[in-house]
């Protein structure tokens, strides 16, 4: 027999054969689970829809608590953004030329220490 046959009588999962009314019963039943579902869905899109709202109206008063701050905080001098950009501390040449005698004279005074051995 063909699958399209009218005579082919609706098989239940472990292969055995259904009545009219059984068959009917568990349409029924799938039926009803469907609806049941379809109910949870509803209102789990509902409570999705209401979190989304809030979450949005939320949104909005940080933004506008940001713009408040923003407005607020006096603006700084451009001398202070550029040392903060810079991340290598700005060395006078004054020091610079003292550590570099610094070290001439401790090399010296090791290499003497060396040279007396």
């Amino acid at each position: 027999m063909s699958a399209d046959s009218p005579f082919e009588k609706p098989l239940e999962d472990d292969g055995i054969t259904l009545g009219p009314e059984d068959a009917l019963r568990r349409e029924i039943e799938k039926s009803k689970s469907l609806k049941v579902e379809k109910l949870q869905l509803r209102d789990e899109v509902e409570k999705l829809r209401t979190q989304t709202a809030s979450l949005c109206e939320e949104n909005k008063s940080l933004k506008y608590k940001i713009e408040q701050l923003e407005k607020q905080t006096p603006t700084l001098p451009l001398d202070i953004h550029s040392q903060k950009k810079s991340s290598r501390p700005v060395i006078s040449p004054g020091w610079s030329f003292f550590l570099l005698i610094f070290n001439l004279g401790a090399i010296g005074v090791l290499l003497i220490l060396l040279l007396q051995r």
